[in-house]
């Protein structure tokens, strides 16, 4: 649903406060003021305590696409993306606990409607990145898979991996999916890349970066800072891995 103006929310039902850490700051918000942006760093997962938050995307016609109202009770700021590819809005005066971001997998594992609000966002933002790389990329293919590269290499780094080996895990089927290429294409790119120099096959390991620094460069023709989020760690695959 697309609109121009955000407008009143239903009655939000009053606070919903169990599971709560103690010590979880709480955050009160006035009627229109931001929780987050879209593109802002993710600091702290939320629970509404009173009020109501609107969830939206703007367009690049400056309108809006509400994906939800969440009440009393449930959890925002959830995903797989280091940046929020939303933004959250008050629609009326609110008040938010503040939760560190690693307390997701106790939240969700405790409350089956935090796990499903949670696999709803990794979706999401799925399909945000999955749509922005096509848009941006649509001319140049292997732009794509360039960033992709790098994304996971980002991530191999992050959690104490070889960040110039991509291993064998990530099904082809699964990759062409994500960039929004046939299996065709996808093998075509990965041959242009390693004519290219910037990869090498690596047997019993998948593929190895030759060349970081100018898949780098290759990657960064799309400069959004979404699209250099981490992927899904192991327990957050690729929808459809």
């Amino acid at each position: 649903m697309v609109i121009e103006d955000i407008g009143s929310p239903v009655l939000a039902p009053v606070s919903a406060s169990q599971g709560l850490a103690p010590s979880a700051p709480l955050r009160t918000l006035q009627r229109n003021e931001m929780l987050f942006e879209a593109g802002d760093l993710k600091t702290h997962l939320y629970r509404i305590e009173t009020g109501a938050i609107c969830i939206y995307v703007t367009h690049p016609n400056k309108t809006r696409e509400i994906i939800e109202f969440a009440l009393a009770g449930d959890l925002v700021g959830m995903g797989f993306l280091e940046r929020h590819a939303t933004s959250a809005r008050a629609v009326i005066d609110t008040k938010v606990s503040c939760l560190g971001l690693d307390e997701i997998d106790r939240l969700t594992a405790e409350d089956a409607s935090a796990k499903a609000r949670l696999d709803d966002a990794v979706e999401r933002e799925f399909a945000f990145r999955r749509d922005y790389v096509t848009d941006v990329g649509a001319s140049r293919p292997v732009v794509r898979l360039a960033a992709f590269l790098i994304a996971v290499s980002h991530q191999n780094e992050n959690e104490g991996r070889d960040p110039a080996v991509i291993d064998d895990t990530l099904e082809c089927a699964v990759v062409a999916g994500y960039l929004g290429v046939s299996v065709g294409c996808l093998a075509e790119m990965l041959v242009e890349l390693e004519d290219l120099g910037l990869i090498q096959p690596a047997p019993h390991h998948g593929m190895r970066i030759m060349n970081m620094e100018r898949l780098e460069a290759l990657a960064d023709e799309i400069a959004d800072p979404l699209l250099q989020s981490d992927l899904p760690d192991k327990q957050r695959l690729l929808p459809g891995s």
